[in-house]
């Protein structure tokens, strides 16, 4: 069966010739491989994938109160959740070209809840539901410029895959609110952490239903009726493990924000939590 060899320069790291031949054993019926194609790939076409990355480097260094080398503490949770999700995709076998996809929207939420922490001294001088709104909008700007930086173009993908954010970035923030209510105003780590993973996970079960509906409208497909149970339980599979993805996604910043004095003054002004016991 024919098959494309590539040869020459890695377009993802830079520029170079990049050859693409097809190849095939035909037998003695004819040459192995065909004549091939050179493309003059520039470094220029791999820069709009850097363009979230370069989000997270301005909110490090443009912020006065990211003057501090705590600050490179942020990097830990980036870390950590990324050899995780790493770990995930070797263990659950997930297709390349499937991980390729969700390898956007990770990255892209991972580095939206890095810039909401490196960010949140901005914010927490406003009101409850601003405060709120202000932080959606970051998280799901950023998020969206992972998106919009791995897009050649405005796709229905591309725009499915905007509402997930959109939808994980209302589960995030809307369960972390909950939580922090649920504290009654006090600093407890075990009590708090207990009603975030309750509320995110009964928060995805709601907006993956959301997204049910608006990715039907995206991609104009109706549901079937005689399917209308089997999609239910479907919907609530997904959300529960949406949840609990998300759930493990927050975790590493949370765990900073308890064990470090100076993320946890950010995490304490903007949920409006005084220190108490666990």
């Amino acid at each position: 069966m024919p098959s494309a060899k590539l040869g020459g320069a890695r377009p993802q790291q830079g520029g170079g010739e990049l050859e693409i031949a097809s190849a095939a054993n035909p037998g003695d019926v004819g040459p192995q491989q065909g004549e091939a194609a050179i493309f003059d790939w520039k470094w220029s076409y791999s820069a709009p994938g850097l363009v979230i990355w370069l989000a997270l480097i301005l909110a490090i260094v443009v912020p006065k109160a990211n003057r501090d080398r705590r600050i490179l503490l942020i990097v830990i949770p980036l870390v950590i959740v990324n050899l995780l999700w790493l770990a995930f995709k070797k263990v659950s076998g997930m297709p390349s070209a499937t991980a390729s996809q969700f390898d956007t929207v990770f990255h892209s939420m991972a580095v939206g809840m890095a810039v909401l922490w490196l960010v949140a001294d901005y914010f927490d001088r406003f009101g409850g539901f601003v405060r709120f709104l202000m932080f959606f909008g970051t998280l799901v700007a950023v998020a969206c410029l992972g998106i919009l930086s791995y897009s050649t173009e405005f796709s229905n993908e591309a725009a499915l895959f905007l509402a997930m954010l959109v939808f994980f970035s209302i589960t995030v923030l809307g369960a972390t609110t909950a939580a922090g209510k649920l504290c009654r105003g006090k600093y407890r780590p075990l009590c708090f952490m207990l009603w975030l993973a309750l509320w995110t996970i009964v928060g995805s079960l709601f907006t993956t239903f959301g997204f049910f509906v608006v990715g039907n409208l995206i991609m104009s497909s109706g549901g079937s009726g005689p399917y209308i149970l089997e999609a239910i339980l479907m919907l609530i599979l997904v959300g529960l493990a949406f949840g609990l993805c998300l759930y493990v996604l927050n975790l590493p910043f949370m765990i900073l924000g308890f064990a470090n004095p100076f993320f946890r003054r950010r995490f304490n002004a903007c949920l409006r939590l005084q220190a108490g016991s666990v």
